[in-house]
């Protein structure tokens, strides 16, 4: 398939495999789009993904660079602690599982290897109760936009145990219809259960407003010594062991310093790693639920050496004061990248290391090389398996003055 930029291929047929092509595990593996590289061996996963960070830096961002190293994840399977199943009709029935790859067509599963224990016992649990017909409405229809349950999604602590499961729907449901996502629920018995609700069109999952069904709504997670609360809508690596490498590779590239800016910090996973490492962070993040969540995590695991500020990074970082104080700034944006004003603002700041963290090597070369442009130099890279059995891949760079 040819694109404007590049040309799509299909395998038709192996006539000699590679040394570290095996069998996938998975019995849904070439239909189910979540994972790509089930068919490789683990240790032929990890120099692909070194592979393709290296590719993006030096083509993309211009670096001459020699051997890069990934990350091995603690657990290759079972890693994950967060689902998200979309539901739809088919055929008059209640059907959940993943999308194919490529398309909004199901794939049903039944459970899936890459899913922590917790989670593939909550997701079967609720999918024995729509097969049952314990669910007095139907599944989401995206092309008219009718039906009411639009996805399941489970998250647990790895550590912790602790679990949630939320239901997202569409409109607005009956008392009986609310009850009933409860009693289908609660068959799992995970700690708290919550109902999203989400009526826009389009692939976004979760909609602005979610409401506790049992329970608090939240759960809380172990990083190392931190313990972390999150709720159905904060964002929370989903590999927990992989997050406690990276968060505390990334902190000590800046230990020693007496304050560090923080851009995109979420709900304050990475914040308490710095924050410990430190005398004072300045964290920024733009959701204000994330916030709340952090300044949450930061007053348990009691630290007092923080400044959350909420808004657009880009935005908030040109009204600071004092810019000339940081001896470091941390980033780690979503898959867009840092926002050019981001970058603009490091380089009058005068900051001297400036450490990326990054889900998309893509976007991490172009903003490096954007920096670069700006006198630093690239002094390390590594990357990190957050997502075994998938071609993504988490870095961490260092750019220095």
């Amino acid at each position: 398939m040819r694109k404007k930029d590049f040309t799509v291929a299909d395998t038709l047929e192996v006539e000699e495999a590679s040394p570290g092509r095996i069998m996938p595990k998975c019995k849904y593996y070439g239909r189910c789009g979540g994972c790509q590289l089930q068919h490789a061996d683990y240790s032929t996963q990890l120099e692909l993904k070194a592979g393709i960070v290296r590719d993006a830096m030096t083509r993309l961002g211009g670096f001459s660079l020699g051997r890069v190293e990934c990350e091995a994840a603690p657990s290759s399977w079972g890693y994950r602690n967060k689902a998200a199943f979309p539901v739809q009709n088919v055929r008059g029935k209640v059907c959940a599982g993943f999308y194919r790859a490529g398309t909004h067509r199901l794939e049903f599963i039944r459970q899936c290897p890459v899913n922590a224990r917790r989670l593939n016992e909550i997701y079967g649990s609720v999918l024995d109760g729509l097969e049952a017909g314990r669910l007095p409405f139907d599944g989401y229809d995206e092309r008219n936009g009718t039906g009411k349950l639009r996805h399941i999604i489970a998250r647990t602590g790895i550590n912790t145990g602790e679990s949630l499961l939320s239901f997202v729907v569409n409109g607005k449901l009956s008392a009986k219809s609310v009850k009933s996502l409860v009693s289908i629920g609660n068959r799992a018995r995970p700690s708290t259960i919550t109902m999203n609700h989400n009526s826009a069109p389009g692939n976004v999952i979760l909609g602005p407003y979610t409401e506790n069904l049992l329970g608090n709504g939240l759960i809380s997670e172990l990083l190392g010594k931190y313990r972390l609360a999150f709720d159905t809508a904060s964002f929370f690596q989903v590999n927990t062991g992989t997050a406690e490498k990276l968060f505390t590779y990334a902190s000590s590239l800046v230990r020693g310093a007496k304050n560090i800016l923080e851009l995109y910090s979420g709900t304050g996973s990475l914040t308490c790693y710095l924050a410990g490492n430190s005398v004072s962070v300045t964290s920024i993040e733009e959701w204000r639920g994330a916030v709340r969540m952090a300044s949450r995590n930061l007053a348990a695991n009691g630290f007092g050496n923080v400044e959350t500020l909420c808004g657009r990074s880009e935005d908030v970082i040109t009204d600071l004061q004092d810019s000339g104080k940081y001896d470091a700034v941390v980033l780690d944006p979503p898959r867009d990248g840092c926002a050019r004003g981001v970058l603009e603002a490091v380089k009058s700041f005068g900051v001297r290391r400036v450490v990326y963290v990054s889900c998309n090597p893509a976007t991490l070369a172009r903003d490096c090389r954007i920096l670069s442009g700006y006198g630093y130099t690239l002094e390390s890279l590594r990357a990190f398996d957050m997502f075994p059995q998938t071609a993504h891949v988490e870095s961490v760079a260092v750019m220095k003055k």
